[in-house]
């Protein structure tokens, strides 16, 4: 349907194409026939028919119909820009050496428009600058294929022989003829000038392999790859550098045992092919239906998971949680369905209370926010679930849509955060009894796991524990930006400023926080703690600060309330503070590592799993002991009883070491943010969620 506007900008281009050869891959609409009218009065044009035999083959046999020694390919849905020819035939002229080209790309629409910024341009941006970073160019594409497409790509013939043609693999044949090409040439990335193609991003390509194909196919792609002179590695001694950015590359596509296990099974790199076609064969195979509509976890992966066919059928997922306005939670639920979305799976949010700035940012983005209303919500639910036809749900600390769920036979997969050992009488015995509505669980801490099993007697196999994640695009403008003003809160110059993100809910532990304060104002003033965060119990939060007041900590401890955007606060910080009682898992710690700020933290949700020997902060023992210690009463009683606390000296100690000794602290909180993009990315967590969505429907 694109053929038109694909063969114009070929025609159109300011360096004259020799030949043009189109090869028909069983087009079912009328390609072929507007391309034969086009070309008819072209005499360089040559148009052939074939069925249905795969991108690789298509390729393959127009080069082998065509006479140049430089081959640019365009596939049907993508746009030349009227320079490309004219800028690649001047970079081959004056470097003789290259074999390979390609240049930045534009992404359009399925109109042609423009997109000035999506998830695609952002995953672009970030893909430059990790280039820019690592100085290597196949290690760069190794890691994500920022070439985007064969589209992209103007070669020479020796080049393509050498390699011996694209092979057959469904995705990954661009990232093995750029590998291929590294190995046996040089490829050169044209990122000084105008953008090279424009990239359709719309509905009507076809992605219906499974998420294991694509991994493993993926896998083989990096298996193959990894040698020196692919990767362009010196191997005459050990260089360490590159040791540790390929071990960060294979930690990032969360693939690394099974590349290492196809290594065993690579060939020579001319007889890939063998390796390859098992791939391939496996394909035939049809392991897991349910995962035709799964997203591309490697190179490319979000262009071409936007690619994704209007006739299959999408995965529906209801979400459903108590309310829908501020918070960490409401924050995971937002980003995750942002993301199912860039994933192909489409969201459905059900909010079992208030409806606020959060479900409002996710209404603008075009996600559904449904409000159940009070009365007799069940019928009102059926007919949501019924109506959106939806596969599987998701339940943040709401059971509303339990027994609606079972009626349905839609399975249901349960978070476990926090809120647990908040759990009481017989809230908690709903809890225990809701079990047997539960298909799995996801839980976001190793500490969270331990307590339901140990305290509930919820089956540890049924639980599945992954980490909360960061999303790094929203992120990623923000890291050099302007840093807060920090004069306006009445911090001077020289004061070591800690920065509290959390709600003003006790449970953070706002009372430890003036405690150990009032022990580090008997030596010195010159420590800050600004706490940011939304009231979410107003007698509460007025009597903090009364207290607050009366203990003369109101310059030390300021609380200047809930900011949409604290990258600013972050920027200007020089420390994280979080001493809370209780967490799941902390999106204010993600945030705070990926702003590379050190730590302090109480032993508590993920704090022991981000913090290793001290390596990016502290951690500080937790007022109750052992997890299993805690319940809803001993946690009440500790957050809004206690005013004095046996931790408080560990607290202050802590927060002086750290203002003490402000650049060894310093250095120690940059590693967060690599910690971060290879641990925490909220990419890789929303796949982990959508690969467990499909193992439960099997």
């Amino acid at each position: 349907m694109f053929i038109q506007a694909a063969l114009a900008s070929v025609l159109e281009q300011t360096f004259k194409p020799v030949e043009i050869i189109i090869v028909d891959d069983g087009s079912s609409d009328q390609s072929f026939r507007i391309a034969e009218e086009i070309l008819r009065d072209f005499h360089i044009g040559k148009i052939v028919r074939q069925s249905n035999c795969g991108a690789h083959n298509a390729l393959n046999r127009a080069i082998h119909l065509s006479k140049c020694d430089y081959i640019a390919v365009l596939n049907s849905d993508d746009i030349f820009k009227s320079e490309k020819l004219k800028r690649c035939a001047k970079l081959f002229s004056s470097n003789p050496n290259f074999d390979l080209i390609f240049g930045r790309v534009d992404i359009v629409d399925q109109n042609g428009n423009l997109i000035i910024k999506n998830e695609t341009t952002d995953w672009l941006n970030i893909c430059y600058n990790d280039f820019h970073n690592l100085g290597s160019l196949p290690l760069a594409l190794l890691k994500e294929n920022f070439a985007v497409t064969t589209s992209n790509f103007v070669f020479t013939r020796r080049v393509w022989k050498l390699a011996g043609g694209f092979k057959n693999l469904r995705y990954c044949h661009d990232l093995d003829f750029l590998m291929a090409a590294s190995r046996f040439g040089t490829i050169f990335f044209d990122q000084l000038e105008d953008p090279h193609i424009s990239y359709r991003v719309h509905p009507t390509n076809t992605i219906k392999e499974n998420l294991d194909q694509i991994n493993l196919e993926i896998a083989a792609v990096t298996a193959v790859a990894l040698e020196p002179l692919t990767l362009k590695i010196p191997d005459t001694s050990p260089d360490f550098n590159t040791q540790s950015e390929l071990e960060s590359i294979l930690q990032h596509k969360s693939l690394s045992s099974k590349i290492a296990s196809l290594i065993p099974f690579r060939r020579s790199f001319d007889e890939r092919e063998v390796l390859y076609n098992a791939v391939s064969a496996n394909r035939t195979k049809g392991r897991n239906p349910h995962l035709s509509q799964a997203i591309e976890t490697g190179p490319i992966d979000i262009s071409r998971a936007e690619k994704t066919s209007e006739s299959m059928k999408k995965l529906t997922i209801a979400v459903e949680l108590s309310s829908f306005d501020k918070g960490g939670l409401e924050k995971v639920v937002l980003d995750s369905a942002i993301d199912f979305r860039r994933c192909g799976v489409e969201p459905i949010i059900i909010s079992c209370g208030p409806v606020g700035h959060l479900g409002e940012i996710a209404q603008k983005k075009g996600i559904e926010v449904v409000s159940i209303p009070g009365g007799d919500p069940h019928s009102f639910y059926e007919s949501v679930l019924r109506s959106r036809k939806v596969d599987i749900s998701m339940s943040h600390f709401s059971y509303t849509g339990y027994k609606t769920f079972k009626k349905l036979g839609i399975p249901n997969i349960t978070f476990i955060h926090n809120i647990y050992a908040m759990l009481r009488n017989e809230a908690l015995s709903d809890f225990i009894q809701s079990d047997a509505h539960v298909d799995r669980y996801i839980s976001v801490s190793n500490l969270a796991t331990d307590y339901v099993v140990g305290k509930y007697g919820i089956s540890r196999e049924k639980i599945t524990t992954i980490p909360n994640g960061l999303n790094i695009r929203e992120h990623q403008d923000r890291k050099d930006g302007t840093k807060s003003d920090l004069t306006k809160f009445g911090i001077k110059e020289g004061d070591y400023v800690f920065l509290n993100v959390a709600s003003y809910n006790l449970h953070k532990s706002h009372y430890l926080m003036a405690d150990a304060m009032r022990l580090i104002l008997q030596k010195r003033r010159d420590i800050k703690i600004i706490c940011v965060g939304n009231v979410v119990y107003q007698p509460h939060f007025r009597q903090l600060k009364a207290d607050i007041d009366n203990w003369g900590l109101q310059e030390n401890i300021l609380f200047p309330g809930y900011f949409d955007d604290v990258a600013p606060l972050h920027l200007a910080a020089d420390a994280f503070l979080l001493p809370s009682l209780i967490e799941g898992w902390s999106i204010a710690m993600n945030e705070a590592m990926f702003y590379g700020k050190p730590l302090i933290l109480t032993e508590t949700g993920g704090a022991p799993q981000v913090i290793s020997n001290s390596d990016i902060g502290l951690l500080i023992p937790n007022e109750y002991g052992e997890i299993l210690n805690l319940d809803s009463h001993l946690l009440d009683q500790i957050a809004y009883d206690q005013r004095r606390f046996k931790t408080a000296p560990y607290l202050a100690n802590a927060m002086t070491t750290f203002a003490d000794n402000r650049e060894t602290w310093k250095k120690k909180g940059l590693r967060g943010y690599q910690k971060v993009l290879d641990n925490y990315n909220f990419w890789k967590v929303t796949e982990r969620y959508i690969s467990l969505c499909y193992e439960v429907l099997k």
